[in-house]
């Protein structure tokens, strides 16, 4: 079972994915972002990464279904392949601890914001860029729709921290929307670069690989 994402033809961006996959899951997944309401006013942000992956001249793009993953992540395109986000559906994992103003409440995954995650990733490859170097700006944007969602929001990937002006000041309860270094958040994705780092040699999965967080100490795949 496969799920057609774009419109049929050589050139979507989005395609089936060449394994069995969760269809509805990831219908509804991206239904849940695409009518997703930031209360901050930054969901443009989400349907532009949806649009700039739908749109995306230079690869194709496959969502696949993995209910044992331990970390979602993205497999670069080449030149024969396309790229493939490895997306648990089930995956609700801690990422951080400090949640609300309670530092012992855990940050866990959601499944859709990881979904979006990798789509920014996704988007990344595609430009141009290595999307293992911009974690920070996958989070920035997953945290969107955490708002959107009434979800705790990230404020760092592993050990690095997001920058404070890019963490908006946002609670279940009521959205501030100031940052909290006091200002604006929402910068755009970096430009598109003529330089990309490739996909492996090999066929096991590098450490590296850009994903929803670190891979965890021990895990031999990811």
């Amino acid at each position: 079972m496969a799920i057609l994402l774009a419109a049929a033809g050589a050139q979507a961006a989005l395609v089936p994915c060449r394994q069995p996959a969760d269809t509805g899951k990831v219908a509804d997944a991206l239904d849940r972002l695409r009518h997703s309401v930031d209360p901050c006013g930054e969901s443009p942000q989400v349907l532009a990464v949806i649009e700039r992956l739908e749109h995306c001249a230079g690869a194709r793009y496959e969502i696949c279904t993995d209910g044992i993953t331990r970390r979602n992540l993205l497999e670069p395109h080449d030149a024969d392949e396309p790229g493939t986000i490895i997306w648990n559906p089930t995956l609700r994992s801690e990422l951080e601890r400090g949640c609300d103003g309670d530092p012992a409440r855990p940050v866990v995954r959601d499944p859709v914001a990881s979904l979006l995650h990798e789509m920014v990733h996704a988007v990344d490859d595609c430009e141009g860029r290595d999307a293992s170097a911009h974690e920070l700006e996958a989070v920035r944007i997953e945290n969107i729709y955490r708002r959107a969602a009434g979800l705790c929001q990230r404020t760092a990937y592993g050990d690095t921290p997001l920058a404070a002006e890019t963490v908006k000041l946002c609670s279940p309860v009521h959205c501030e929307c100031s940052s909290a270094a006091g200002a604006s958040a929402g910068q755009p994705m970096p430009p598109a670069t003529t330089q990309r780092q490739g996909p492996a040699a090999t066929g096991e999965t590098p450490a590296d690989l850009a994903g929803d967080g670190p891979r965890a100490h021990g895990d031999p795949r990811h």
